[in-house]
């Protein structure tokens, strides 16, 4: 926990740009599935889930708030 009483949360939005690696491999899982081969779409499945998983865990916001500035402050020229 920090100092400020705030906890990190574990997980974040996943990217939307995980959907490129996520879709294609459940379309593939269910075409396994149809075709008969029950574990090689499970393990496709495992593994999409695994990508979100990781994918939300790395776009986590950070614990730390952000820097508050003063209103009247100007940057230096």
């Amino acid at each position: 926990m920090s100092a400020t009483g705030q906890k990190q949360q574990m997980f974040g939005r996943p990217d939307p740009f995980c959907l490129f690696a996520v879709l294609p491999m459940l379309i593939i899982a269910g075409l396994v599935f149809w075709g008969g081969i029950v574990i090689l779409g499970v393990v496709l499945i495992l593994l999409t889930a695994l990508i979100v998983a990781v994918d939300s865990w790395i776009n986590r916001p950070s614990g730390t708030p952000a820097p508050r500035y003063r209103e009247g402050y100007r940057a230096a020229r």
